[in-house]
């Protein structure tokens, strides 16, 4: 997890370390230190780092301005300026320049010892990660291991999060690019990385009560005394900053578990989060986030803990039609699905699926033959809807 730089910035109070502009920053994120001595060398930073110089490598103290400048282009959370032999003043450019953007840029005396301040620095960052790493192998304890209370709740108390406290936890999927058939079971690092840092940002900025976990590839959000409304808001919020860098939302699935009573039952919520999450994968729902309360009959199959219910039940409604494509090379259980998907529409149905109103009517007639069913009756719909829907709760 980042450390805001407000943060920091307090426990150097002793370090005569002046803000001289950009105040509107002071909520960024940091993970890193990094001494900066030329614009060229800012141009190599990776983003919420504090960026310390000396002025040692300028030629003019004129050239402190496009070191900012390329500090902030470049990610930094802030600079850090030693006025001294190298660097007397900084220019009111470069200030103006820091307060239009609410990029902090900070100074010290030549007296005071930089090395100092960025070991400080160093260390609570470190610290934090440290804290961040077991506040997550905690969490993921109290996922697989909800019946071992010593693995986690003792330390989710002493990290602030307690034991009493309701949660509801969030998952994001970012798989990699789909293989053939459409389907990909691999997952894209390079932009879940993207994703978790700028939830770790805002959060960090919000100072909200979110933990992040990565498990198995995904980003996993834990959110800690919130209601289900406000997780989804925060949800967007942070969709909306993953958009506002430029991301875009490709081959993303979302879902969000019940807001659970305490901390024993954040295994629970995972796991329905995991599954809505999986079945907004299935049914290609890129981007939109699945609530567990508001996720109608998926609901109360993700309740039934015996699998062999809704096997029986698959194999009551749509199991024989499903067996008969798999032998026949047919499509009769997707025309099923897009003839309820539009409400019965033949119509629609053909146009959807590229064919003739007839093709639809010829298949949809063979479908009340293998299953000895009306299509025309309502509960016969309503037997094989659910049907399709078990179908996807068994394969997520």
């Amino acid at each position: 997890m980042t450390v805001r730089l407000k943060d920091l910035v307090e426990q150097a109070a002793d370090q005569d370390m002046v803000l001289v502009a950009g105040k509107g920053g002071l909520e960024r994120p940091v993970r890193w230190v990094h001494m900066v001595e030329n614009e060229e060398i800012a141009g190599f930073l990776e983003g919420q780092e504090i960026a310390f110089t000396t002025g040692i490598g300028l030629e003019t103290q004129e050239d402190l301005y496009p070191l900012v400048k390329s500090a902030y282009a470049s990610g930094a959370s802030g600079v850090v300026v030693n006025i001294g032999p190298f660097i007397h003043q900084i220019s009111p450019e470069t200030v103006r320049f820091c307060d239009d953007h609410d990029f902090p840029l900070f100074k010290v005396p030549w007296s005071v010892h930089m090395a100092q301040i960025m070991h400080s620095f160093s260390l609570a960052i470190t610290m934090s990660e440290k804290h961040s790493m077991e506040l997550a192998a905690a969490l993921e304890n109290a996922i697989f291991h909800p019946d071992r209370e010593e693995m986690y709740l003792e330390y989710l108390e002493q990290s602030g999060f307690g034991k009493d406290w309701n949660y509801c936890v969030t998952v994001f999927s970012v798989c990699a690019e789909a293989g053939q058939g459409g389907q990909s079971s691999s997952h894209n690092a390079d932009l879940t990385a993207k994703y978790s840092r700028e939830a770790e940002s805002l959060i960090t900025r919000k100072q909200w009560r979110v933990a992040v976990v990565h498990i198995e590839d995904r980003l996993v959000l834990v959110f800690a005394r919130y209601t289900a409304e406000q997780v989804e808001l925060m949800i967007r919020e942070i969709i909306a900053a993953i958009r506002g860098r430029g991301i875009v939302l490709e081959r993303t699935y979302i879902g969000v578990g019940k807001v659970t009573r305490s901390a024993r039952c954040i295994g629970k919520s995972y796991n329905q989060a995991l599954k809505l999450e999986r079945l907004q994968h299935l049914r290609g729902r890129v981007g939109e986030i699945a609530l567990y309360d508001n996720s109608g009959i998926d609901k109360l199959l993700l309740a039934v803990s015996d699998r062999a219910i809704l096997e029986d039940y698959y194999q009551d409604s749509i199991g024989p039609l499903v067996e008969y494509d798999r032998v026949n090379g047919t499509d009769l259980t997707e025309t099923l699905r897009v003839y309820f998907q539009f409400s019965g529409s033949v119509k629609e149905t053909a146009a959807s699926m590229f064919v003739h109103r007839n093709t639809v009517s010829y298949k949809l007639n063979k479908i009340e033959d293998l299953l000895g069913v009306s299509l025309s009756d309502f509960r016969t719909r309503e037997f094989l809807s659910v049907g399709l829907q078990v179908r996807e709760v068994l394969d997520c």
